[in-house]
């Protein structure tokens, strides 16, 4: 009997050797140069005086309160991404486990996205239902469409792929069963 590689498999290596090792160096220059913007004395002197705007959506506020831990979890992860794409490429059955909860927890953060756009998105400025900021709001309504249009499809195609390498067939091009 023939042992034929499963064609998603081999496209879901591939792109995960690609943009994980894409955003390994990219996060790795990053970090680099946040270690060095935070060394010097200038710039946290400037740090010190800012305030955040108010109505800052949590996850961007999250992500400005702990810059550094963020650039290091971009890091860890690219390289998690990076490796699961290796070892899917040499058929590792760890790999395909670790690709699967990549894609399901992708999956989940777009459903999260598409449920809860104000995540990530401001709120719009409106005092005693009258709108303070018009085109302001107009277009903020207008990006948690398109954040929702652009989270719902990567969402789904991410659901579609993970439930796809729990086949049987691709199970067993792994030597699970």
């Amino acid at each position: 009997m023939e042992n034929k590689r499963s064609v998603l498999v081999s496209v879901s290596a591939w792109a995960f050797i690609i943009f994980g090792g894409w955003h390994v160096a990219r996060a790795a220059y990053d970090n680099f140069a946040m270690a060095s913007m935070f060394s010097s004395p200038s710039f946290m002197l400037g740090l010190a005086g800012a305030t955040m705007p108010v109505e800052t959506p949590p996850l961007a506020r999250f992500a400005v309160e702990h810059i550094r831990l963020v650039f290091v979890f971009y890091f860890f992860a690219s390289l998690a991404v990076f490796i699961a794409g290796s070892g899917l490429l040499l058929r590792k059955s760890w790999a395909l486990n670790s690709s699967k909860w990549f894609f399901y927890i992708g999956a989940a953060c777009c459903l999260l996205v598409f449920l809860f756009p104000g995540l990530l998105m401001p709120k719009p400025y409106v005092y005693a239902g009258v709108s303070l900021a018009p085109e302001f709001n107009v277009a903020v309504e207008h990006m948690r469409f398109q954040l929702r249009l652009f989270s719902a499809f990567p969402g789904a195609a991410g659901l579609w792929i993970a439930r796809r390498l729990e086949n049987e067939k691709v199970r067993r091009e792994f030597g699970l069963r």
